[in-house]
């Protein structure tokens, strides 16, 4: 089950997924989308099945688990994938773009995987995986919605899989870095720090394959960063600090 599979990475797993013969529902807001995903799979001699669905809406997850049991049966893996851009200057965002990010980001993932989770934990099988991102490994100036919505997913990640791994099901915040999508164009950035979709959704097929957890950065070698994060605080934050200056003082600023 993939929600938020109407575009980028929620699209490409689907697509990922079915390729390699998985029975697959889509779900989001955009139904002509997804119809047209479906019927790609389909031609492709896959199953998919598209769901109407808002995954920030409780009953309406509800409704999607009932019918993808109805029509596929439980669901051994659920992809938490819908999310929305959140940044601009705190201060001068309206109250609506402060609360839409995180409804989407946050909630979408925390209803969603109140929907799927029971019943992997019944079967004692399953793997929820949540799109996250570096944003929410590091803290980004300018990005601070977004970041706090992303900071949320891998702790939610984390701490949901120390109760879920004991019963076999695990919980994953696969954190991409920079990638091109609909909804996060990065036209401003140099090729090589932007990522192929097809190193994110192999990135996610190998999560769900050697059942990692409870969090996978991709790019790998930015997990070096992340140790220097945490062991030179002082001295990262300096950095952070001195391009934030820089890129203030721009003159494309």
């Amino acid at each position: 089950m993939v929600a938020g599979a109407s575009s980028g990475i929620g699209e490409a797993t689907a697509l990922a997924f079915a390729q390699r013969g998985a029975r697959v529902v889509l779900a989001a807001r955009r139904t002509e989308r997804l119809d047209a995903i479906a019927e790609r799979i389909e031609r492709s001699g896959g199953k998919a099945l598209a769901a109407t669905c808002d995954v920030t809406e409780p009953e309406q997850l509800t409704t999607l688990r009932v019918v993808t049991e109805e029509v596929y049966g439980p669901a051994d893996i659920l992809v938490n994938s819908a999310g929305m851009r959140g940044g601009g200057e705190f201060t001068k965002l309206d109250y609506d773009r402060i609360e839409d990010p995180v409804r989407l980001n946050v909630l979408g993932v925390l209803f969603g995987t109140r929907a799927f989770l029971p019943s992997m934990l019944a079967r004692g099988k399953g793997h929820v995986v949540n799109i996250g991102s570096l944003a929410g490994r590091f803290a980004t100036p300018g990005n601070a919605i977004y970041g706090a919505t992303k900071h949320a997913v891998v702790a939610f990640s984390e701490a949901m899989n120390y109760e879920t791994e004991r019963r076999n099901v695990h919980v994953t915040s696969v954190n991409p870095g920079f990638v091109d999508t609909e909804g996060f164009p990065q036209g401003d950035l140099p090729n090589w720090a932007v990522l192929k979709m097809g190193t994110v959704t192999d990135a996610i097929m190998k999560v769900v394959r050697e059942d990692i957890a409870p969090e996978y950065s991709v790019p790998r070698w930015l997990s070096a960063f992340q140790l220097f994060r945490v062991a030179t605080p002082t001295l990262y934050r300096w950095g952070i600090r001195k391009a934030r200056r820089a890129r203030l003082s721009s003159p494309s600023r």
